[in-house]
């Protein structure tokens, strides 16, 4: 087998370049296979750097080392390389919400996700969430969430906050996540939703939070979607609507503590292709990358991809 790692150093405010620094000794002394790496040094680069791999001819695996949006921006890369054989993608997670690998089954010790790479013989299939905005014209992928109200402004809010690198810097995104969803649940305004599923269109008044997730975690470890598996050829829609502020904390209580989809306030809808529109404009974060404040018209589908790491739960 031949490796290619990406390796993103400025993941997880520098945790990244912590991992990578784990990671070389294991592979000098590692029989199993041959290495070699690349640096990402600025936003976007993973996705140049991700092409370029998939029209090498002489390497099995891209091993991404970063967070989810390292991830997210090196799997867009090897999509669009025009390669016709897609090459199989494996994760070190090295970033602060860790998403995806509590989603797939994936160690955060770095030595035990390279062991879960080296002892895979075949790839996994894993499916990947795909949508179009009709009104823009645009198209992308996402391996976590689209969300779009709530959990979006939380994302603004923290991508937009001075004490983000700080606390990233001292492993507490998370509590940073927490302390902005407070202030978010006060400012975020009610939206209309208009869901079409199948033969019917359901129309929301007030939604407060819309989010299609490809498997249960977001925000760093909630669970959105509990039923939800990376493997399974299926989206999950969750909408919360506004309709009294008591009925609202209850449902982002709920939310919290990873129960949402147990409240009444919660709708969910399932598919392998869904449609909506929301407006009037509203924030959205598509696995924790902003793509500005719009009025949306989405379709959102599933796609496959190979995946060249062993779960955690599955016994050779």
């Amino acid at each position: 087998m031949k490796y290619l790692f990406l390796v993103n150093p400025c993941a997880g405010g520098g945790k990244g370049k912590l991992v990578w620094q784990q990671l070389i000794p294991l592979l000098t002394d590692s029989p199993q296979g041959q290495f070699d790496h690349v640096i990402s040094r600025h936003a976007g680069q993973p996705r140049d750097l991700a092409m370029q791999a998939a029209q090498r001819s002489d390497l099995d695996c891209l091993i991404v080392v970063g967070g989810d949006g390292t991830l997210h921006e090196a799997i867009t890369g090897l999509i669009e390389s025009p390669q016709e054989k897609l090459l199989p993608v494996a994760y070190i997670p090295a970033g602060t919400g860790n998403d995806f690998a509590r989603g797939y089954g994936i160690s955060t010790n770095p030595a035990q996700a390279l062991q879960q790479i080296l002892i895979n013989r075949h790839p996994h299939t894993i499916n990947i969430g795909h949508y179009r905005d009709l009104r823009r014209q645009q198209s992308g992928i996402f391996i976590n969430n689209f969300g779009i109200g709530f959990d979006a402004a939380i994302v603004h809010a923290t991508n937009n906050s001075r004490a983000k690198d700080f606390l990233n810097h001292h492993h507490l995104g998370t509590f940073s996540y927490i302390f902005k969803a407070l202030h978010v649940l006060f400012t975020q305004p009610t939206f209309s939703v208009w869901v079409q599923d199948g033969k019917q269109l359901r129309k929301f008044s007030r939604a407060f939070l819309l989010v299609a997730s490809n498997h249960p975690y977001i925000g760093g470890g909630i669970r959105i979607a509990p039923d939800q598996r990376v493997d399974k050829k299926q989206l999950e829609l969750v909408v919360v609507e506004k309709r009294h502020w008591l009925t609202l904390i209850w449902s982002m209580l709920m939310f919290a503590s990873g129960r949402l989809t147990a409240s009444r306030y919660a709708y969910l809808l399932h598919g392998q292709q869904l449609r909506y529109r929301i407006s009037p404009a509203q924030y959205g974060q598509i696995d924790g990358v902003e793509p500005g404040k719009h009025a949306f018209d989405l379709t959102i589908d599933c796609r496959s991809y190979p995946f060249w790491q062993r779960p955690q739960n599955l016994h050779p």
